[in-house]
């Protein structure tokens, strides 16, 4: 009896089918998700319950990146290279303000950035992937990376631990939510589009006292406020090509109505989309900071803790993807991705091997349309019927 020759055509339907078929379990596997969100790190009860669908969906997995990581592996039939897919699965130290069935349990800690929606649609993906996988060329990996959002990030860690190398990983795709744009809709871009981020410590040291005996006293305060004020004029002045962005959102005087305090603290951000810029700023600002210390009669400790490089979409990739996409599900659905400020610790895969980051909406049927990062934020969950579908359509046709 002969072997079946199927078309991509006949991938194509047979994808939609079973995605439509499974998409009740899908959501359930978000609801599931959002539910007893973890933060980054921490993540086992997560992992756990995601390494267990897919061993019962017949997936292995291999658990030697650690409990809260779960990296699946679906060996296709044909002759090919190894694709990479990835979701990471931590949430955040948000109190969930929605009134919902499937509201965070867990006091102070929510999904609020999507990650939920991410691993729910991979374990989609993972299943259709795994029940076509007589028609698959090479090897997926599936990755549900925990520590997106806190830095180092989880990615560099599954990287050093030899993820990338063991397997042979050619490419990489990952995808995130997007409530600025409708259910349906898919965002691709190409080159540079997202920032760097870095964070900043910064702190001002004296000797603090009375108000009214500045003789006999240094000034923490306006150290600190100087610095600031001296960072905003940097930041106005510096010319660049690049985009820019140094912020603080946390400042510490603990001293009184007449007290100047021993110690002053400020905690920001440093977004850059150049690495040379990035160096500069960051001398800069160390030599900003001692400026103000001396004019005081302080000192100074300065101290960057790196966060992750600029994410860089792989251009041949993209194009390749965009134009699947536009296939999969009608090329009115695609969109630009546009560069933004945010970072994301994805970058770290496209430093290595050619990778496509995109966006799919999240907004309709009345959510979605509170931006990530907010505890009121909530997806359309019929989003999922797509996202899990065209990640396992991706991961097939680019490896054509």
């Amino acid at each position: 009896m002969e072997n079946k020759i199927y078309t991509m055509s006949d991938i194509k339907n047979e994808i939609k089918k079973l995605s439509q078929q499974i998409f009740n379990d899908v959501v359930s596997y978000r609801r599931h998700i959002h539910q007893y969100p973890e933060l980054a790190f921490n993540e086992f009860e997560t992992a756990a319950y995601i390494r267990d669908i897919l061993s019962k969906n017949g997936i292995e997995t291999d658990n030697s990146f650690g409990d809260n990581a779960v990296i699946g592996i679906i060996e296709g039939s044909l002759p090919g290279k190894t694709i990479g897919l990835r979701a990471d699965i931590d949430a955040l130290e948000i109190i969930e303000l929605n009134v919902c069935e499937y509201k965070s349990t867990k006091s102070g800690i929510m999904h609020a950035c999507g990650h939920d929606a991410h691993a729910a649609s991979l374990l989609g993906s993972a299943i259709i992937l795994n029940q076509l996988k007589d028609r698959i060329k090479g090897r997926i990996i599936l990755v549900f990376q925990p520590a997106e959002e806190k830095n180092p990030g989880g990615a560099i860690g599954l990287i050093e631990k030899g993820l990338l190398t063991k397997y042979n990983i050619s490419k990489m795709l990952g995808q995130h939510v997007s409530p600025e744009n409708e259910t349906g809709k898919f965002l691709f871009g190409s080159g540079l589009l997202m920032a760097s981020t870095d964070e900043l410590f910064v702190s001002f040291y004296g000797k603090g006292g009375h108000a009214a005996l500045p003789h006999t006293r240094s000034d923490t305060v306006l150290a600190l406020v100087d610095f600031i004020s001296e960072t905003m004029d940097f930041q106005k002045k510096l010319e660049s090509e690049f985009p820019f962005i140094i912020a603080f959102g946390k400042i510490v005087a603990e001293g009184a109505v007449n007290v100047i305090p021993d110690e002053t603290i400020t905690h920001g951000t440093m977004r850059t989309l150049d690495e040379d810029l990035r160096k500069h700023i960051k001398m800069q600002l160390h030599l900003i900071a001692v400026k103000s210390a001396k004019k005081y009669n302080c000192t100074s400790k300065f101290e960057v803790c790196a966060g992750y490089p600029s994410l860089i979409n792989d251009e041949k990739l993209t194009n390749i993807t965009k134009k699947a996409a536009a296939e999969f599900i009608g090329i009115e659905n695609i969109k630009e991705l546009k560069l933004r400020m945010t970072a994301e610790d994805f970058a770290y895969y496209s430093r290595e091997i050619p990778s496509v980051f995109y966006r799919f909406g999240v907004t309709g049927n009345g959510k979605g349309n509170v931006n990530v990062h907010n505890p009121k934020f909530d997806i359309d969950e019929s989003s999922l019927l797509n996202s899990s579908a065209l990640m396992a359509w991706l991961a097939i046709e680019i490896n054509q």
